[in-house]
Protein backbone atom coordinates (compact mmCIF):
# COMPACT_ATOMS: atom_id res chain seq x y z
CA UNK A 1 0.00 0.00 0.00
CA UNK A 2 1.20 3.31 -0.36
CA UNK A 3 2.30 5.17 1.92
CA UNK A 4 0.55 8.46 1.90
CA UNK A 5 -2.34 6.50 0.84
CA UNK A 6 -2.45 4.23 4.59
CA UNK A 7 -1.47 7.99 5.91
CA UNK A 8 -5.01 8.93 4.69
CA UNK A 9 -6.76 6.29 5.62
CA UNK A 10 -5.06 6.02 9.38
CA UNK A 11 -5.94 10.06 9.42
CA UNK A 12 -9.61 9.85 8.89
CA UNK A 13 -10.19 6.79 10.89
CA UNK A 14 -11.40 4.56 7.73
CA UNK A 15 -13.05 1.56 9.34
CA UNK A 16 -11.77 -0.65 7.61
CA UNK A 17 -8.06 0.23 8.93
CA UNK A 18 -9.76 0.62 12.71
CA UNK A 19 -11.22 -2.81 12.30
CA UNK A 20 -7.75 -4.36 11.44
CA UNK A 21 -6.14 -2.23 15.09
CA UNK A 22 -9.06 -3.73 16.90
CA UNK A 23 -8.95 -6.97 16.10
CA UNK A 24 -4.79 -7.61 16.90
CA UNK A 25 -5.66 -5.91 20.27
CA UNK A 26 -8.25 -7.75 21.53
CA UNK A 27 -10.53 -5.09 20.73
CA UNK A 28 -9.30 -2.56 23.38
CA UNK A 29 -10.68 0.56 22.17
CA UNK A 30 -7.86 2.61 23.85
CA UNK A 31 -5.40 0.41 22.71
CA UNK A 32 -6.32 0.79 19.17
CA UNK A 33 -6.50 4.29 18.70
CA UNK A 34 -3.12 4.62 20.47
CA UNK A 35 -1.42 1.78 17.69
CA UNK A 36 -3.32 4.38 14.92
CA UNK A 37 -1.61 7.69 16.00
CA UNK A 38 1.15 5.34 16.27
CA UNK A 39 1.55 4.63 12.60
CA UNK A 40 0.54 7.85 11.95
CA UNK A 41 4.14 8.81 13.34
CA UNK A 42 5.97 6.19 12.00
CA UNK A 43 4.89 6.75 8.37
CA UNK A 44 5.13 9.98 8.94
CA UNK A 45 9.06 9.67 9.97
CA UNK A 46 9.50 6.99 7.52
CA UNK A 47 8.59 9.55 4.47
CA UNK A 48 10.49 11.87 5.88
CA UNK A 49 13.94 9.50 6.41
CA UNK A 50 13.18 7.90 2.79
CA UNK A 51 10.35 8.75 0.65
CA UNK A 52 6.43 8.45 -0.33
CA UNK A 53 5.77 5.03 -1.41
CA UNK A 54 4.65 1.22 -1.14
CA UNK A 55 4.89 0.10 2.46
CA UNK A 56 3.89 -2.80 4.81
CA UNK A 57 2.74 -2.64 8.11
CA UNK A 58 3.96 -5.59 10.51
CA UNK A 59 3.66 -5.81 14.40
CA UNK A 60 5.13 -8.62 16.53
CA UNK A 61 3.64 -8.33 20.69
CA UNK A 62 5.66 -8.57 23.58
CA UNK A 63 4.51 -11.07 26.59
CA UNK A 64 3.98 -11.21 29.85
CA UNK A 65 4.68 -15.28 31.55
CA UNK A 66 1.70 -16.05 33.56
CA UNK A 67 3.83 -18.91 35.08
CA UNK A 68 6.34 -21.05 34.06
CA UNK A 69 9.86 -19.18 34.30
CA UNK A 70 13.02 -20.05 33.01
CA UNK A 71 11.59 -23.41 31.97
CA UNK A 72 11.86 -23.55 28.53
CA UNK A 73 15.59 -23.86 28.13
CA UNK A 74 15.42 -27.10 29.61
CA UNK A 75 12.82 -28.30 27.61
CA UNK A 76 9.48 -27.55 30.20
CA UNK A 77 6.63 -25.74 29.07
CA UNK A 78 5.91 -22.09 29.84
CA UNK A 79 2.11 -20.49 29.69
CA UNK A 80 2.71 -16.71 28.65
CA UNK A 81 -0.11 -14.82 26.99
CA UNK A 82 0.91 -11.51 23.92
CA UNK A 83 0.49 -8.22 24.99
CA UNK A 84 -1.41 -4.99 23.58
CA UNK A 85 2.36 -3.64 23.93
CA UNK A 86 4.16 -4.44 20.53
CA UNK A 87 6.82 -3.38 18.00
CA UNK A 88 5.16 -1.62 14.83
CA UNK A 89 7.15 -1.77 11.91
CA UNK A 90 6.76 0.50 8.48
CA UNK A 91 8.91 -1.26 5.82
CA UNK A 92 9.39 -0.69 1.75
CA UNK A 93 11.88 -2.18 -0.68
CA UNK A 94 15.02 -0.84 -1.29
CA UNK A 95 16.75 -1.25 -4.61
CA UNK A 96 19.93 -2.95 -3.88
CA UNK A 97 20.71 -5.85 -0.85
CA UNK A 98 20.76 -3.19 1.97
CA UNK A 99 18.98 -2.69 5.12
CA UNK A 100 18.16 0.62 6.54
CA UNK A 101 16.71 1.22 9.73
CA UNK A 102 15.76 4.64 11.51
CA UNK A 103 13.25 5.06 14.79
CA UNK A 104 10.83 7.05 15.89
CA UNK A 105 13.24 8.01 18.86
CA UNK A 106 15.50 10.24 17.65
CA UNK A 107 17.82 9.03 20.19
CA UNK A 108 18.30 5.77 19.01
CA UNK A 109 20.47 5.80 16.23
CA UNK A 110 19.78 4.52 12.33
CA UNK A 111 22.01 2.77 9.84
CA UNK A 112 22.65 0.43 7.67
CA UNK A 113 24.07 -3.07 6.39
CA UNK A 114 24.41 -5.14 3.46
CA UNK A 115 22.96 -8.55 3.27
CA UNK A 116 25.32 -11.28 3.45
CA UNK A 117 25.89 -14.56 4.15
CA UNK A 118 27.22 -13.76 7.81
CA UNK A 119 26.82 -10.78 9.06
CA UNK A 120 28.93 -8.80 11.45
CA UNK A 121 27.29 -7.85 14.37
CA UNK A 122 27.63 -4.28 15.85
CA UNK A 123 29.51 -3.61 19.20
CA UNK A 124 27.24 -4.94 22.01
CA UNK A 125 24.62 -3.34 23.17
CA UNK A 126 23.83 -1.70 19.68
CA UNK A 127 19.87 -1.96 19.03
CA UNK A 128 20.66 -2.58 15.59
CA UNK A 129 21.87 -5.81 16.08
CA UNK A 130 18.15 -7.18 16.64
CA UNK A 131 17.58 -6.38 12.83
CA UNK A 132 20.81 -8.29 12.18
CA UNK A 133 19.59 -10.98 14.28
CA UNK A 134 16.21 -11.52 12.84
CA UNK A 135 18.39 -11.43 9.06
CA UNK A 136 21.23 -13.79 9.86
CA UNK A 137 18.70 -16.39 11.75
CA UNK A 138 16.75 -16.44 8.44
CA UNK A 139 19.42 -16.19 6.33
CA UNK A 140 21.15 -19.64 8.47
CA UNK A 141 17.23 -21.29 7.85
CA UNK A 142 17.44 -20.81 3.98
CA UNK A 143 21.28 -21.17 4.04
CA UNK A 144 21.95 -18.57 1.69
CA UNK A 145 21.44 -15.08 1.11
CA UNK A 146 21.34 -15.12 -2.78
CA UNK A 147 17.59 -13.25 -3.63
CA UNK A 148 17.27 -11.28 -0.58
CA UNK A 149 15.81 -7.98 -1.38
CA UNK A 150 17.18 -5.01 1.00
CA UNK A 151 14.28 -3.21 2.71
CA UNK A 152 13.74 0.27 4.72
CA UNK A 153 12.13 0.77 7.29
CA UNK A 154 11.29 2.73 10.57
CA UNK A 155 10.63 1.21 14.37
CA UNK A 156 8.19 2.14 16.79
CA UNK A 157 7.55 0.05 19.80
CA UNK A 158 5.95 0.74 23.08
CA UNK A 159 7.19 -2.35 24.81
CA UNK A 160 9.19 -0.87 28.19
CA UNK A 161 12.44 -2.19 27.76
CA UNK A 162 14.51 -3.86 29.99
CA UNK A 163 10.88 -4.70 31.41
CA UNK A 164 10.82 -8.54 31.50
CA UNK A 165 7.96 -8.13 28.70
CA UNK A 166 10.27 -9.22 26.10
CA UNK A 167 10.72 -6.09 23.91
CA UNK A 168 13.94 -7.14 22.17
CA UNK A 169 12.10 -10.76 20.97
CA UNK A 170 9.19 -8.78 19.71
CA UNK A 171 11.96 -6.30 17.99
CA UNK A 172 13.34 -9.42 16.46
CA UNK A 173 10.27 -11.08 15.14
CA UNK A 174 8.98 -7.41 13.98
CA UNK A 175 11.92 -7.56 11.97
CA UNK A 176 12.07 -10.69 10.19
CA UNK A 177 8.20 -10.26 9.27
CA UNK A 178 9.03 -7.46 7.89
CA UNK A 179 12.05 -9.13 5.65
CA UNK A 180 9.48 -11.71 5.05
CA UNK A 181 7.05 -9.64 3.33
CA UNK A 182 8.93 -7.55 1.68
CA UNK A 183 10.51 -10.39 0.01
CA UNK A 184 6.98 -11.98 -0.62
CA UNK A 185 7.99 -15.04 1.03
CA UNK A 186 6.40 -16.78 4.10
CA UNK A 187 7.69 -19.56 6.61
CA UNK A 188 4.92 -21.76 8.91
CA UNK A 189 4.83 -19.79 12.14
CA UNK A 190 5.73 -22.59 14.24
CA UNK A 191 8.67 -23.06 11.77
CA UNK A 192 9.43 -19.20 12.51
CA UNK A 193 9.07 -19.45 16.09
CA UNK A 194 11.87 -22.02 16.29
CA UNK A 195 14.07 -19.86 13.85
CA UNK A 196 13.68 -16.69 15.56
CA UNK A 197 14.89 -18.77 18.70
CA UNK A 198 17.96 -20.05 17.59
CA UNK A 199 18.70 -16.52 15.98
CA UNK A 200 18.62 -15.00 19.65
CA UNK A 201 22.31 -16.50 20.01
CA UNK A 202 23.49 -13.38 17.64
CA UNK A 203 23.50 -11.23 20.56
CA UNK A 204 24.99 -13.84 23.19
CA UNK A 205 21.51 -14.98 24.65
CA UNK A 206 20.83 -19.17 25.93
CA UNK A 207 17.13 -17.98 25.44
CA UNK A 208 14.93 -20.95 25.24
CA UNK A 209 12.61 -19.90 22.65
CA UNK A 210 9.07 -18.96 24.51
CA UNK A 211 9.59 -14.71 23.99
CA UNK A 212 9.60 -15.65 20.26
CA UNK A 213 7.02 -18.76 20.26
CA UNK A 214 4.18 -16.07 22.16
CA UNK A 215 4.90 -13.18 19.83
CA UNK A 216 4.10 -15.33 16.61
CA UNK A 217 1.40 -17.76 17.91
CA UNK A 218 -0.32 -16.02 20.21
CA UNK A 219 -4.37 -15.66 20.23
CA UNK A 220 -6.22 -12.83 21.03
CA UNK A 221 -8.25 -13.45 24.49
CA UNK A 222 -6.09 -16.63 24.83
CA UNK A 223 -3.13 -17.30 26.94
CA UNK A 224 -0.78 -20.58 25.62
CA UNK A 225 1.00 -23.40 27.28
CA UNK A 226 4.16 -24.19 25.18
CA UNK A 227 5.70 -27.35 24.52
CA UNK A 228 9.03 -27.37 23.29
CA UNK A 229 11.35 -29.70 20.90
CA UNK A 230 9.01 -29.42 18.95
CA UNK A 231 7.24 -26.44 19.96
CA UNK A 232 3.40 -27.30 20.36
CA UNK A 233 0.74 -25.17 21.69
CA UNK A 234 -2.35 -25.44 23.78
CA UNK A 235 -4.93 -23.01 24.16
CA UNK A 236 -5.73 -21.69 27.73
CA UNK A 237 -8.57 -19.92 29.38
CA UNK A 238 -7.72 -17.46 31.74
CA UNK A 239 -10.44 -17.22 35.20
CA UNK A 240 -13.19 -15.15 33.73
CA UNK A 241 -13.27 -13.75 37.64
CA UNK A 242 -9.46 -12.14 36.80
CA UNK A 243 -7.85 -9.67 34.98
CA UNK A 244 -3.93 -9.19 34.77
CA UNK A 245 -2.28 -6.48 36.12
CA UNK A 246 1.47 -5.82 35.34
CA UNK A 247 3.57 -3.88 37.16
CA UNK A 248 6.89 -1.92 36.38
CA UNK A 249 9.46 -2.24 39.23
CA UNK A 250 11.76 0.16 37.23
CA UNK A 251 14.76 -1.84 37.55
CA UNK A 252 16.67 -2.60 34.14
CA UNK A 253 16.98 -6.06 33.59
CA UNK A 254 19.00 -5.57 30.72
CA UNK A 255 20.32 -8.20 28.65
CA UNK A 256 23.11 -6.73 27.26
CA UNK A 257 24.65 -6.31 30.32
CA UNK A 258 24.74 -7.80 34.15
CA UNK A 259 21.68 -9.83 33.37
CA UNK A 260 23.36 -11.49 30.70
CA UNK A 261 25.72 -12.75 32.58
CA UNK A 262 23.14 -13.71 35.72
CA UNK A 263 20.84 -15.49 32.77
CA UNK A 264 23.36 -17.13 31.16
CA UNK A 265 24.78 -18.45 34.17
CA UNK A 266 21.41 -20.44 34.95
CA UNK A 267 21.62 -22.19 32.28
CA UNK A 268 25.18 -23.34 32.60
CA UNK A 269 23.97 -24.82 36.33
CA UNK A 270 21.24 -26.21 34.56
CA UNK A 271 23.11 -28.23 32.11
CA UNK A 272 25.72 -28.96 35.38
CA UNK A 273 22.47 -30.28 37.51
CA UNK A 274 21.39 -32.73 34.30
CA UNK A 275 25.08 -34.16 33.86
CA UNK A 276 25.17 -34.65 37.43
CA UNK A 277 21.61 -36.33 37.67
CA UNK A 278 22.32 -38.33 34.77
CA UNK A 279 25.92 -40.01 35.76
CA UNK A 280 24.29 -40.83 39.02
CA UNK A 281 21.62 -42.35 37.36
CA UNK A 282 24.62 -44.75 36.53
CA UNK A 283 24.55 -43.56 32.34
CA UNK A 284 27.77 -42.51 30.82
CA UNK A 285 28.69 -38.95 31.02
CA UNK A 286 26.82 -36.60 28.76
CA UNK A 287 29.32 -34.40 26.34
CA UNK A 288 26.86 -32.30 24.48
CA UNK A 289 24.47 -29.73 25.60
CA UNK A 290 21.31 -31.13 27.58
CA UNK A 291 18.32 -30.40 28.92
CA UNK A 292 16.90 -31.18 32.38
CA UNK A 293 13.90 -32.61 30.54
CA UNK A 294 15.75 -35.16 28.88
CA UNK A 295 16.98 -36.68 32.37
CA UNK A 296 13.31 -36.15 33.57
CA UNK A 297 11.66 -38.20 30.94
CA UNK A 298 13.93 -40.90 30.59
CA UNK A 299 15.73 -41.58 33.98
CA UNK A 300 12.51 -40.75 36.34
CA UNK A 301 9.08 -41.69 37.39
CA UNK A 302 7.51 -38.08 37.46
CA UNK A 303 7.76 -35.04 39.37
CA UNK A 304 7.77 -36.68 43.06
CA UNK A 305 10.16 -38.77 41.59
CA UNK A 306 12.44 -36.54 40.19
CA UNK A 307 12.30 -34.11 43.21
CA UNK A 308 13.44 -36.55 45.53
CA UNK A 309 16.51 -37.51 43.66
CA UNK A 310 17.19 -34.13 43.16
CA UNK A 311 16.96 -33.56 47.22
CA UNK A 312 19.46 -37.28 47.91
CA UNK A 313 21.39 -36.78 44.78
CA UNK A 314 23.15 -33.65 44.80
CA UNK A 315 24.28 -31.15 47.34
CA UNK A 316 23.22 -28.43 49.16
CA UNK A 317 26.40 -26.26 48.92
CA UNK A 318 27.84 -24.56 45.43
CA UNK A 319 30.08 -27.00 43.66
CA UNK A 320 33.34 -25.84 42.69
CA UNK A 321 34.76 -27.14 39.56
CA UNK A 322 36.79 -29.85 40.73
CA UNK A 323 33.92 -31.17 42.40
CA UNK A 324 31.75 -31.20 38.97
CA UNK A 325 35.11 -33.06 37.31
CA UNK A 326 35.31 -35.55 40.17
CA UNK A 327 31.32 -36.40 39.94
CA UNK A 328 31.50 -37.00 36.80
CA UNK A 329 34.69 -38.35 36.42
CA UNK A 330 36.32 -36.06 33.93
CA UNK A 331 39.50 -33.81 34.49
CA UNK A 332 39.26 -30.05 36.13
CA UNK A 333 40.02 -28.85 32.82
CA UNK A 334 37.21 -30.46 30.79
CA UNK A 335 34.90 -29.72 33.86
CA UNK A 336 35.51 -25.69 33.23
CA UNK A 337 36.14 -25.86 29.28
CA UNK A 338 33.05 -27.99 28.14
CA UNK A 339 30.62 -28.50 31.06
CA UNK A 340 30.81 -24.93 32.72
CA UNK A 341 29.74 -23.87 28.76
CA UNK A 342 26.25 -21.87 27.98
CA UNK A 343 24.76 -22.94 24.33
CA UNK A 344 26.15 -19.90 22.76
CA UNK A 345 29.75 -21.36 23.74
CA UNK A 346 30.81 -19.24 26.55
CA UNK A 347 32.52 -20.96 28.93
CA UNK A 348 31.23 -19.70 32.40
CA UNK A 349 33.87 -19.10 34.94
CA UNK A 350 33.23 -20.77 38.71
CA UNK A 351 30.98 -17.95 40.52
CA UNK A 352 32.00 -17.18 44.35
CA UNK A 353 29.86 -20.03 46.42
CA UNK A 354 30.44 -22.15 43.34
CA UNK A 355 27.13 -23.64 40.94
CA UNK A 356 24.30 -23.24 42.67
CA UNK A 357 23.01 -26.80 41.10
CA UNK A 358 20.56 -28.41 43.42
CA UNK A 359 18.58 -25.17 44.19
CA UNK A 360 18.20 -24.49 40.65
CA UNK A 361 17.07 -28.30 39.37
CA UNK A 362 14.75 -27.96 42.44
CA UNK A 363 13.42 -24.72 40.74
CA UNK A 364 13.28 -26.36 36.99
CA UNK A 365 11.45 -29.61 37.93
CA UNK A 366 8.77 -27.51 40.59
CA UNK A 367 7.83 -25.03 38.16
CA UNK A 368 7.46 -27.47 35.26
CA UNK A 369 4.54 -29.02 37.57
CA UNK A 370 3.10 -25.93 38.37
CA UNK A 371 2.71 -25.05 34.27
CA UNK A 372 1.35 -28.66 33.99
CA UNK A 373 -1.16 -28.03 37.23
CA UNK A 374 -1.58 -24.30 35.92
CA UNK A 375 -3.09 -26.01 32.92
CA UNK A 376 -5.18 -28.54 34.24
CA UNK A 377 -7.01 -26.29 36.59
CA UNK A 378 -7.80 -23.19 33.80
CA UNK A 379 -9.00 -25.66 31.04
CA UNK A 380 -10.96 -27.72 33.50
CA UNK A 381 -14.31 -27.49 35.46
CA UNK A 382 -13.27 -26.68 38.77
CA UNK A 383 -14.62 -23.77 40.30
CA UNK A 384 -12.69 -21.14 42.45
CA UNK A 385 -10.27 -20.99 39.47
CA UNK A 386 -8.50 -17.85 40.53
CA UNK A 387 -7.96 -18.76 43.80
CA UNK A 388 -6.25 -21.49 43.13
CA UNK A 389 -4.28 -20.31 40.16
CA UNK A 390 -3.07 -17.61 42.44
CA UNK A 391 -1.41 -20.36 44.84
CA UNK A 392 0.46 -21.16 42.61
CA UNK A 393 1.65 -17.67 41.00
CA UNK A 394 2.62 -17.54 44.60
CA UNK A 395 4.54 -20.77 44.67
CA UNK A 396 6.76 -19.95 41.61
CA UNK A 397 7.24 -16.24 42.87
CA UNK A 398 8.95 -18.11 46.02
CA UNK A 399 10.51 -20.13 44.30
CA UNK A 400 12.11 -17.64 41.32
CA UNK A 401 13.25 -16.00 44.89
CA UNK A 402 14.91 -18.72 46.66
CA UNK A 403 15.70 -21.59 44.61
CA UNK A 404 16.75 -19.78 40.99
CA UNK A 405 17.48 -16.27 42.97
CA UNK A 406 16.60 -13.89 40.16
CA UNK A 407 14.57 -11.48 42.09
CA UNK A 408 15.20 -8.34 43.70
CA UNK A 409 14.17 -6.18 46.78
CA UNK A 410 12.10 -4.25 44.26
CA UNK A 411 10.15 -6.97 42.55
CA UNK A 412 9.95 -8.55 46.35
CA UNK A 413 8.11 -5.49 47.26
CA UNK A 414 5.95 -4.92 44.03
CA UNK A 415 4.83 -8.72 44.93
CA UNK A 416 3.69 -7.55 48.11
CA UNK A 417 1.89 -4.86 47.49
CA UNK A 418 0.16 -6.87 45.08
CA UNK A 419 -1.17 -9.26 47.20
CA UNK A 420 -1.77 -6.45 50.13
CA UNK A 421 -3.96 -5.19 47.67
CA UNK A 422 -5.61 -8.19 47.40
CA UNK A 423 -4.55 -10.03 44.35
CA UNK A 424 -5.37 -14.13 43.83
CA UNK A 425 -1.60 -14.23 43.19
CA UNK A 426 1.52 -12.38 42.19
CA UNK A 427 5.14 -13.52 41.29
CA UNK A 428 7.94 -11.63 38.87
CA UNK A 429 7.63 -12.34 35.03
CA UNK A 430 10.24 -12.34 32.73
CA UNK A 431 13.92 -13.12 33.64
CA UNK A 432 13.74 -11.56 36.59
CA UNK A 433 16.92 -9.33 38.16
CA UNK A 434 14.61 -6.25 37.79
CA UNK A 435 11.92 -5.76 35.07
CA UNK A 436 8.04 -6.51 35.86
CA UNK A 437 5.79 -8.21 38.15
CA UNK A 438 2.14 -9.96 37.16
CA UNK A 439 -0.74 -10.09 39.03
CA UNK A 440 -3.80 -11.82 39.23
CA UNK A 441 -6.34 -9.31 40.29
CA UNK A 442 -10.17 -9.81 40.85
CA UNK A 443 -12.50 -8.40 37.98
CA UNK A 444 -12.68 -4.63 37.11
CA UNK A 445 -10.60 -3.70 40.05
CA UNK A 446 -7.77 -2.29 38.10
CA UNK A 447 -8.31 1.19 38.90
CA UNK A 448 -8.52 0.33 42.67
CA UNK A 449 -5.13 -1.39 42.32
CA UNK A 450 -3.11 0.73 40.35
CA UNK A 451 -3.76 3.33 43.34
CA UNK A 452 -3.02 0.72 46.04
CA UNK A 453 -0.02 -0.23 44.84
CA UNK A 454 0.88 3.40 43.61
CA UNK A 455 0.79 4.40 46.96
CA UNK A 456 2.36 1.23 48.55
CA UNK A 457 5.34 1.08 46.25
CA UNK A 458 5.86 3.70 43.68
CA UNK A 459 5.20 6.50 46.26
CA UNK A 460 8.30 5.24 48.26
CA UNK A 461 10.37 4.24 46.12
CA UNK A 462 10.09 7.58 44.84
CA UNK A 463 8.86 6.42 41.17
CA UNK A 464 6.10 8.70 40.53
CA UNK A 465 7.15 10.40 38.45
CA UNK A 466 6.93 7.38 35.70
CA UNK A 467 3.47 8.11 33.60
CA UNK A 468 3.93 4.13 32.24
CA UNK A 469 4.41 2.44 35.78
CA UNK A 470 1.52 0.13 35.17
CA UNK A 471 -0.75 -2.06 32.79
CA UNK A 472 -3.62 -3.67 32.44
CA UNK A 473 -3.58 -6.86 30.23
CA UNK A 474 -5.76 -8.59 27.85
CA UNK A 475 -4.52 -11.76 25.72
CA UNK A 476 -3.80 -10.07 22.38
CA UNK A 477 -3.04 -11.30 18.56
CA UNK A 478 0.73 -12.61 17.50
CA UNK A 479 2.73 -11.25 15.42
CA UNK A 480 1.88 -10.81 10.97
CA UNK A 481 1.22 -8.02 8.91
CA UNK A 482 -1.37 -5.43 9.62
CA UNK A 483 -1.40 -3.49 6.09
CA UNK A 484 0.00 -4.48 2.83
Amino acid sequence: MNSAALKAKLEAKDPSVLEVLLNVNAQAQDVAEEARQRLINAITVYEKTFASEEVVVVRAPGRVNLIGEHTDYNGFPVMPMAISRDMLIVAGASKDNVISFANVVSSFQGGSFTIERNIPPYQGGDWGNYIKSATQGLIDFWGTEEGLQGLKMVIDGNVPLASGLSSSAAFTVAAAEAILAINGRTIDPVVLAEVMAKSDHYVGMASGGMDQSISILGQAGKCLKIDFYPIRTKLVTLPKEADILVCHSRVKAAKAGNARIAYNMRTVECRIAYMLLHKLAGKPGAKEPTMLYDWFANETEGFDDALNKIESALVDEGYTVKMIAEALGVSEEYAAKEVCLTKTGEVMPEPQGGFQVKKRARHVISEARRVEDSMALLNGDSENKAEAFGLLMDQSHASCRDDYEISCEELNALVEAGKAAGSYGSRLTGAGFGGCTVHLIPKGKGPEFIKKIHEAYYLPHDLDGYADNQYLFAPAQGAGVLFK
